[in-house]
This record gives C-alpha cells, sequence and structure tokens, in this order.
C-alpha cells in the first residue's frame, strides 16, 4: 500500500508542479499583455504631446519673427515722427494756430 502511495505522489506532483507553472505563466502573460497596452498608450499620449510642443515652438518662432517686424515698423515709424517734429527749414505750409482753421 505505501507503494502504491509513493507512486502515486510521484505522478501527482510533477502533474501539479506543471499546473501551477501554467496557471502562474498565464497569469504572468496577462500582466505583460496589460503593460504592453499601457505601454502603447503612453507612448501615443507621448507623441501627441510632442506634437503639441512643436506646435507651440513653431508658433512662437512665428509670433517672434512678427514682434521683430513690428519692432522695426515702431522704430521706424519713430524716427518718421522724430523728422516731422524738427523745426523745418523753409517749410512752405505753416501750422495754423490753436483754434484757427487751415484755408
Amino acid at each position: 500500500m505505501a507503494d502504491y502511495g509513493l507512486i502515486l505522489c510521484l505522478i501527482l506532483t510533477p502533474i501539479a508542479l506543471r499546473w501551477i507553472t501554467v496557471w502562474q505563466m498565464r497569469r504572468f502573460c496577462g500582466v505583460a499583455l496589460n503593460a504592453d497596452q499601457e505601454c502603447k498608450k503612453m507612448t501615443g499620449e507621448l507623441s501627441d504631446i510632442r506634437e503639441a510642443t512643436y506646435q507651440v515652438e513653431r508658433q512662437e518662432s512665428h509670433y517672434a519673427a512678427r514682434r521683430s517686424n513690428l519692432h522695426r515698423q515702431i522704430e521706424a515709424a519713430r524716427a518718421e515722427l522724430a523728422k516731422l517734429r524738427r523745426p523745418a527749414k523753409g517749410r512752405i505750409a505753416v501750422r495754423p494756430a490753436k483754434g484757427r482753421i487751415a484755408a
């Protein structure tokens, strides 16, 4: 009888170990698949963030160029205004006095 118990134990032990191993491998495979899906999701989000950053940098560059252009125009207008404020030698037109209408 002890021999039958020993033989049964020697047959059932590897089967039980194999079943436990397969169960754990399936569980770890499920965890790995979930991690892979999460990684793909995060990769997509990272790609979206990089694209948004690129768009913002491009828009910032556009506004910097526009600001530079406007700054040049303002400086040119200020120079023109300063030129007009200087007294002119031999002016053809004379400013009308306050309260008078120029003809």
